[in-house]
């Protein structure tokens, strides 16, 4: 066996070169080969990661002798407590029961916590165990396979009630966990099973709660499918929810609170179809929710005076906003009084670029300057033992646990410390660190930290190209991905501008990009969408054609972007040519509600760093299109 002699007098890139050695002998088991690599290392920062890849990948091998040595040598490295903790579910599978119920800690794993539970049974303490099983099994989401054994035990004993069941049953309804309501209905009988089967209905049915006969009898149940129903139909039909809560309100003993809050979703139902309750009626709704929800209806419907009254009856913390403040500020416009929209367009954030729009001002930034971080200043961060060992880690491809380190060492450092490692972040090329980076500080007016200017020759080639505000482009990469290139969604986007591959495909299609991109056979894997320029290129060219189907409109053309055209298109058959700043108010989806409004903002940024003043939005986007 061959490995570099002493340390001395390597070079930098020769001991990352050893690191990786070292790592990739540990994980394919050649664990002596691994050591002496590592033995190699001397003081280099990652020297105790290539242990910790050894025990990883050891992990129904190591004692507790070596997890304890390398907890109490290593603490002060993230993945310790990860490691440590997945060791311990090792000696669950194994059933080391007296191993793991010295070693219990609360914790927030739901799979130790069952392993937890479990140890406590296997240890003889049986009735603790199977009380904790009760609260674990209660809860109204599922649970790991890790609990399931402990379930089947305390399944047999008195424990398990039909009341337990139904508590769990109608959690998971109120939470939207229909897959485990399903479920549940097996351990259910008689009227109990026969009541859920009916509730469970009313996910996708809920006007069957007028349905002669269905939640008649005055039951616990019954009267929680019914809250369940009527707060759904609200939402659908508010009309129907009325007339099944007046029926039900007179026959059923719902307690007071239950009341008040069924009839405070349908007075906001009822407003959301542009019946709004009358003046006798105002001194009755006072909750924080139905005050919302009528401010939300009333900005829907335009109905101005509507809307100055209800803000007015938001408490202090919800007054104070700048999205209230803009819309006390538009109902007052429309009323003819004087509305104040100066105060608001000082604020660097979408409804302070709005009312700026309103009074013709220019936007403003309130960006710092620049900072000049000098060499020594520089090294001095460097050598701050988490950021060494992150950079190091950055280096040689671990990002994961870069990041761990980076982020663990952040929480210790002071908020100027912490700003200036979000350029130390920067000079890296960890540009979604240095966003996050400077978030953490809140360093707010950093904007040369929060909005990176990269990848500035593919934007501009790709702007030019398609016709496309270059700034728009980066907008749209600063909210999808935050300047990762290899960010990958739970939905399945990739890269940079967050391309489906679907999108990708099609895109390639309509505009012949595989001559742009050198695709011969004009196929688009995934491994093209995470080259950065292929990236850019794709996903520019489809806000470019998004811009085209909507002649223009950018508000538009980004919450297609995000939310797919045929959702555009219904919200805007219900648009009747209102407001633009309306029509984004009453998005229904809240994502891309915050999704457009953040790229109209990061645009007016982006313009504004290049001096290039623009409003949130453009003279011919006040209004949409009529549906």
């Amino acid at each position: 066996m061959s490995v570099p002699s002493a340390a001395v007098g390597q070079s930098e890139a020769d001991l990352r070169d050893t690191y990786r050695q070292a790592v990739t002998a540990a994980r394919k088991g050649q664990f002596s080969r691994s050591k002496a690599l590592q033995e190699s290392l001397n003081n280099y920062p990652l020297a105790p990661y290539v242990t910790y890849h050894r025990l990883s990948n050891s992990l129904g091998q190591v004692t507790p002798r070596q997890i304890d040595a390398f907890r109490q040598q290593y603490s002060q490295l993230p993945v310790t407590p990860l490691l440590y903790q997945r060791w311990l579910k090792v000696q669950g599978k194994r059933r080391q029961w007296q191993r793991l119920h010295d070693r219990r800690y609360a914790t927030t794993n739901a799979e130790l916590k069952c392993y937890f539970v479990r140890a406590q049974y296997g240890v003889g303490e049986k009735s603790a165990a199977l009380d904790a099983t009760s609260v674990l099994w209660s809860q109204p989401k599922s649970q790991p396979k890790a609990c399931d054994p402990i379930f089947a035990v305390w399944r047999g004993t008195q424990r398990f009630t039909q009341d337990i069941v139904w508590q769990r049953f109608s959690g998971a309804m109120e939470n939207r966990e229909y897959v485990l309501a399903r479920y549940l209905q097996r351990y259910l009988t008689g009227s109990k099973r026969t009541a859920a089967k009916a509730f469970y209905e009313l996910r996708r049915q809920p006007q069957r709660l007028n349905w002669r006969g269905g939640f008649a009898t005055d039951t616990a149940e019954h009267r929680s499918a019914i809250s369940y129903g009527v707060r759904r139909l609200a939402r659908r039909d508010a009309a129907k929810a009325e007339t099944a809560w007046t029926k039900f309100q007179s026959s059923h003993r719902f307690s007071d609170n239950n009341r008040q809050m069924l009839n405070d979703h349908i007075v906001v139902g009822l407003a959301k179809d542009n019946r709004f309750p009358s003046v006798e009626q105002r001194d009755s709704l006072s909750s924080q929710f139905v005050v919302a929800g009528l401010v939300d209806a009333a900005i829907a419907h335009q109905q101005w005076a509507e809307l100055q009254y209800w803000i007015s009856q938001l408490e202090p913390a919800q007054l104070a906003k700048t999205r209230t403040r803009y819309w006390q500020a538009r109902a007052q416009q429309q009323l003819g009084g004087a509305a104040d929209f100066v105060s608001l367009a000082s604020e660097r954030n979408y409804y302070g670029f709005l009312a700026a729009a309103q009074i013709d001002a220019t936007a403003k930034l309130q960006a710092l300057p620049r900072y000049r971080m000098g060499a020594d200043e520089e090294t001095a961060l460097l050598s701050i033992p988490g950021i060494r060992r992150a950079k190091e880690l950055f280096a040689v491809g671990d990002n994961l646990n870069g990041r761990r380190e980076w982020y663990q060492e952040l929480d210790r450092q002071d908020a100027k410390t912490q700003r200036l490692l979000g350029y130390v972040a920067r000079r890296m090329g960890k540009l979604f660190l240095t966003i996050q980076t400077a978030n953490n500080a809140d360093a707010r007016d950093d904007l040369a930290l929060r909005f990176p200017l990269a990848y500035s020759s593919a934007f501009n080639a790709v702007a030019l190209r398609h016709s496309v505000d270059v700034n728009l482009l980066r907008a749209i990469t600063r909210q999808e991905s935050a300047f990762q290139p290899k960010a990958k969604s739970s939905a399945g986007a990739i890269g940079l501008m967050q391309v489906m591959p679907a999108t990708a495909k099609l895109a390639m299609r309509r505009g012949n990009l595989s001559q742009v991109l050198g695709a011969g056979s004009g196929r688009v894997i995934e491994q093209d969408l995470l080259i950065p320029e292929r990236n850019i290129e794709i996903g520019s060219y489809h806000l470019a054609w998004l811009l085209r189907r909507y002649d223009g409109q950018r508000p538009l053309a980004i919450a297609a972007y995000n939310a797919g055209e045929s959702r555009v298109d219904r919200w805007l058959k219900k648009a009747r040519s209102i407001p633009t700043d309306v029509w984004i108010e009453t998005i229904p989806f809240k994502e891309t509600r915050n999704y457009v409004q953040n790229v109209l903002a990061f645009n007016v940024v982006y313009q504004g760093l290049e001096s290039l003043p623009q409003g949130v939005l453009q003279d011919d986007e006040w209004a949409t299109p009529a549906g």
